[in-house]
C-alpha cells in the first residue's frame, strides 16, 4: 500500500491543480481573449460555456464556487499534512465529495443544456475527482495503517 505521506503529497497536488484550473477560469471571464484560447471548436469551447449564460449556480458565478472550493480545501488540507487528524481529513473527504457533487452538476449542465464542454472546467473537474478519490484512500487506510512520519500520531490513533 502507497505511503500515506506520498498520497497526502498527491491530494494536495490535486487541490492545487484545480485551483490553478479555476483561477484560469475566473481569468477567461474578464480577459476573453483567454477564453479564445481553450475554444477548439463549437464543442470544445470555453467561449460557448462561458457566454452561454448558464454558468452561474443561483447568484454564485460556477468559477467563484471553484476558487472558494479549492482554497477551502486548501485551508482543510495543510493541517491535515501537519498533524494527520483524522477530523482534517473527513473535513477534506466532505468538502471534496461536494465538489464531485457540483462537478457533476455543472459538467451535465454543459453536456446538456450548452451543448459545448469547457476544458478548463474539465481540469477542475477532474482535480476535485482526483482530490476525492485520494481522499477516500486515505480515509480507508486510517483504519491500522499508520498515516505519517513516526513523530505523528497515526490516523486510526487519534480521535476521530
Amino acid at each position: 500500500m502507497t505511503d500515506a505521506r506520498v498520497l497526502h503529497r498527491l491530494l494536495l497536488f490535486f487541490i492545487l491543480l484545480g485551483l490553478a484550473f479555476s483561477l484560469y477560469a475566473t481569468l477567461e471571464t474578464v480577459d476573453s481573449a483567454l477564453r479564445a484560447t481553450c475554444s477548439v471548436n463549437s464543442f470544445i469551447s470555453c467561449q460557448a460555456v462561458d457566454s452561454s449564460g448558464h454558468t452561474f449556480t443561483g447568484p454564485v458565478p460556477d468559477w467563484l464556487i471553484g476558487v472558494g472550493g479549492f482554497v477551502l480545501l486548501l485551508a482543510l488540507d495543510l493541517p491535515l499534512l501537519r498533524t494527520y487528524k483524522a477530523s482534517w481529513l473527513k473535513a477534506v473527504l466532505g468538502v471534496s465529495g461536494l465538489g464531485v457533487l457540483m462537478a457533476v452538476y455543472l459538467g451535465t449542465i454543459e453536456l446538456t443544456v450548452i451543448h459545448a464542454l469547457c476544458p478548463i472546467c474539465l481540469g477542475a473537474y477532474l482535480s476535485v475527482t482526483a482530490a476525492f478519490g485520494v481522499s477516500v484512500v486515505l480515509f480507508r487506510a486510517r483504519r491500522g495503517e499508520p498515516a505519517g512520519p513516526a513523530s505523528h500520531q497515526s490516523l486510526s490513533g487519534d480521535p476521530a
